[in-house]
């Protein structure tokens, strides 16, 4: 289990949780919430670490505390880590669809990780691009790319370069309206995917 939901709209779900990088998910990773008749999935875009008295009284004794003790402190804060995830996706009985779910998740309703199985399903097409262009809170851009590159990571052997040009066909389509930005994801894109053809 990722967290728990701490509040809800219509679009956007945000889940609390303590500090563990271990466990932490990522900018663009796809996270479900299974309610009684509805699996939702949602994709993280923000994470947000707050402040609070304490931290800033560890903070200005930092030079004379252990780095064993500062950890010890952060894992046992009393403010969990906020993240909040756009709903893309929900699933009733067999049928998935892409779009707003009927209802939100519900106060601590536990949110887990998807399996690359679950991320090569529910983002096989590509109607989720056009809602993450549509959300003025989240960074586009950047969230376009790291989901395309997630989920393209999880497609089958040989299928990855397949499938990024398959979403990059779609978001000319989408965009092809608005060049200047078109060419901005585009580029992003080219430049991630020689990353990691180099690693």
């Amino acid at each position: 289990m990722l967290g728990l939901v701490l509040r809800s709209t219509t679009t956007t779900f945000t889940f609390g949780r303590t500090i563990r990088a271990d466990i932490m998910p990522a900018f663009g990773d796809l996270v479900k919430a299974q309610l009684e008749q509805v699996t939702l999935y949602g994709l993280v875009y923000e994470i947000w670490i707050a402040d609070d008295p304490f931290v800033r009284q560890i903070v200005a004794a930092s030079e004379t505390m252990s780095s064993e003790k500062v950890e010890d402190m952060r894992q046992r804060r009393q403010v969990p880590v906020e993240i909040t995830a756009l709903t893309i996706a929900f699933r009733r009985g067999e049928r998935l669809t892409q779009g707003i779910p009927p209802h939100p998740p519900t106060a601590l309703q536990p949110i887990h990780a998807c399996s690359c199985v679950e991320i090569r399903e529910v983002l096989a097409e590509f109607a989720f691009l056009r809602m993450i262009l549509n959300c003025s809170a989240c960074p586009t851009e950047e969230l376009l790319v790291a989901t395309l590159l997630r989920a393209a990571e999880c497609q089958l052997p040989g299928q990855e370069q397949t499938y990024l040009t398959q979403g990059g066909r779609e978001l000319v389509r989408l965009l092809h309206h608005d060049p200047m930005r078109l060419d901005a994801i585009l580029q992003r894109l080219a430049h991630a995917v020689e990353a990691i053809n180099e690693r």
